[in-house]
């Protein structure tokens, strides 16, 4: 009988299932946090590519037209990535940038990133009292581009 207790307590049948239910959930959380950086990453890239082409379309243009050339190529992109959604376009002709006599075109797009959890996240949780967001970020690209035409 003390035998069978013992071959009981050195048997390892279970071994594995054991460890990968306790490595289980780690890994899951990782995995989601890759997809949601890089679905982060993706809108972003998005959103500057938006911004350059709209600065170029509206450089090109010329003074009286830009804001309408530069917005509907900036929308183009984010039309065809699926990003219209609550996204925000401006075009603003700066004199003078930077103290020089340079003029430049400023395409901003802004627009909110939510997370797939669509929950309220920690914002900094290793603080006492962790502050909790149930916003999602807003993004932004600028994008400059000098023009001489205007």
């Amino acid at each position: 009988m003390k035998s069978n207790r013992i071959r009981f307590v050195r048997d390892t049948r279970g071994q594995s299932l054991i460890e990968f239910a306790l490595i289980l959930p780690m890994m899951l959380v990782v995995m989601f946090m890759i997809t949601e950086f890089g679905r982060a990453l993706y809108t972003y890239n998005v959103l500057a590519t938006a911004a350059r082409a709209g600065a170029r379309a509206a450089v090109v243009a010329g003074a009286q037209t830009f804001p309408q050339r530069g917005g509907d190529r900036a929308w183009q992109i984010l039309d065809s990535a699926h990003l219209r959604t609550g996204a925000r376009v401006d075009l603003v002709v700066e004199d003078n940038f930077n103290g020089s006599t340079m003029k430049v075109v400023r395409c901003t797009i802004t627009r909110p990133f939510t997370w797939v959890i669509n929950k309220p996240v920690p914002v900094n949780a290793g603080a006492a009292s962790p502050t909790v967001s149930t916003s999602g970020l807003n993004m932004t690209a600028v994008a400059l581009m000098k023009t001489e035409t205007f």
